[in-house]
C-alpha cells in the first residue's frame, strides 16, 4: 500500500500537454505481452501479418530463442501472458473477433490451442489471470459491454460469464488476482475508471467507480501489492495517475506521478529490489517511476535508448524490472535492471515487425 497524497518526483523542463489524447502516439505496433516463466522471461507478440510469436531466454543470458505460437492470420490483437503452474498461457483476440489459448509445458515444444470465445465475442485486446486453480479472461465485448471467461486447470471446458453491461467498457479490460479475488479495471463511460471484483467461487461481479468523468484517458494497467489493489492510467493532460484502495475497504487514493507527459498505456508491476517492497510502473515517453510501499515518493528512471513505436510492458524477475517494446524502427526490444539500477538494452528481434 503506498501513501496517499501528492507524489514528489524531481524533473526539470517537465511539460504536460493541453489535453490528453484518447489514443497512444507510440501505437505503431501492439504492445508485447511480457511474464517470466520458469525463471525466465518470455515475450509474446502479434506479427504484422497477425500471427503469434513467443521469445524467451535463459536468465542471466542476451542469447534470445524464438517460437510460432499460431501462423498468420489468426491473431489480430496484442496478447496477453502468463505462467500457470508448470506452463505458459496465451491469449489473444482471433478471426472473426473471437478468442483464442495457448499454453505450453515449460521446455516443451509446440502449442495446444483452444477455442475461449466465439465469432463476435471480443472487440479488444484480453486480459488473463492465473487464479489458485485455474484462469480467468477478460475482454470487451460488443456494445461495449465486458465479459469474462474461466477453465479449471487439467480441463478444456470454459465457462462464460458477464461482467458489465452494453455501454460501460470503453477499453481493453486488465486483470489481476490476488488474496483470493479476481480484480479487474476499464475506462468506463466519459473517460471515467471502473474497478469490478469477485470473490474465489463466487458468481456475478461486484462494480466501483474508481474516478469520475474526465479522469481516464488509456487502457489502465493493474497489480495486487501487499494487500491493496493498485492502477495505473494516463489521466487528464497526459499525466500518469496513479490509484490504490486497501483490501476491504471502500474509496480510492489518487496520487499523481508528476513529470514528463504520458503519451498512452502504462504498465505496472510489483518488485523488491533490495531498498524495500513496492511499484513499478512504465510508460510511453522518457521515464519509468517506482516507488517504495508507504511511501508516496517516486523514483524517476529513463531506462529507453530507442523511441517506442508501441506502449512499453512491464514485469519482474529476481529483484530487477523487465520491459519489452518496439521501436519506431520495428525491432523488439528488452531492457534490464541491474543491481546498481542501471539499465541495458537487448534486441530481441530486430526484424519481427
Amino acid at each position: 500500500m503506498l501513501a496517499a497524497g501528492g507524489v514528489a518526483v524531481s524533473l526539470a523542463g517537465a511539460a504536460l500537454a493541453a489535453s490528453a489524447p484518447s489514443a497512444s502516439a507510440a501505437d505503431s505496433y501492439p504492445r508485447p505481452a511480457i511474464t517470466v516463466a520458469g525463471g525466465n522471461t518470455v515475450i509474446a507478440v502479434q506479427t504484422p501479418a497477425d500471427g503469434l510469436e513467443f521469445y524467451w531466454n535463459l536468465h542471466g543470458t542476451n542469447l534470445w530463442r524464438s517460437e510460432q505460437v499460431a501462423p498468420a492470420g489468426t491473431t489480430f490483437s496484442a496478447p496477453t501472458i502468463a505462467q500457470d503452474g508448470n506452463g505458459v498461457v496465451i491469449a489473444a483476440e482471433g478471426a472473426s473477433n473471437s478468442l483464442d489459448f495457448y499454453w505450453q509445458q515449460i521446455g516443451a515444444q509446440g502449442w495446444q490451442e483452444e477455442y475461449v470465445g466465439n465469432a463476435r465475442s471480443t472487440y479488444s485486446a484480453p486480459s488473463l489471470a492465473v487464479t489458485d486453480d485455474g484462469v480467468i479472461i477478460v475482454a470487451e465485448g460488443p456494445g461495449n459491454c465486458l465479459n469474462s471467461w474461466w477453465a479449471l486447470n487439467g480441463t478444456a471446458a470454459w465457462h462464460y460469464e458477464s461482467v458489465a453491461y452494453f455501454v460501460t467498457t470503453f477499453s481493453a479490460p486488465v486483470i489481476t488476482y490476488h488474496d483470493g479475488y479476481a480484480n479487474v479495471a476499464a475506462e468506463g463511460p466519459n473517460n471515467s475508471l471502473d474497478f469490478y471484483y469477485q470473490k474465489d467461487d463466487a458468481s456475478g461481479w461486484d462494480a466501483e467507480t474508481v474516478a469520475g468523468a474526465g479522469t481516464a484517458y488509456s487502457v489502465p494497467a493493474i497489480t495486487g501489492n501487499d494487500g491493496s489493489a493498485n492502477i495505473a492510467v494516463e489521466g487528464p493532460n497526459n499525466t500518469l495517475s496513479f490509484y490504490w484502495q486497501q483490501d476491504g475497504r471502500t474509496g480510492w487514493n489518487l496520487q499523481v506521478v508528476n513529470g514528463p507527459l504520458v503519451d498512452g498505456a502504462p504498465s505496472i508491476t510489483t518488485v523488491n529490489q533490495g531498498f524495500g517492497d513496492g511499484v513499478c510502473i512504465t510508460a510511453p515517453g522518457p521515464y519509468d517511476y517506482c516507488a517504495v510501499n508507504g511511501t508516496g515518493s517516486w523514483v524517476a528512471q529513463n531506462p529507453r535508448t530507442v523511441l517506442p513505436g508501441s506502449d512499453p510492458s512491464i514485469t519482474a524477475n529476481d529483484g530487477s524490472d523487465n520491459i519489452a517494446m518496439f521501436s519506431y524502427e520495428g525491432g523488439l526490444y528488452f531492457y534490464w535492471e541491474d543491481s546498481n539500477g542501471s539499465f541495458h538494452q537487448e534486441t530481441v528481434d530486430p526484424l519481427v515487425a
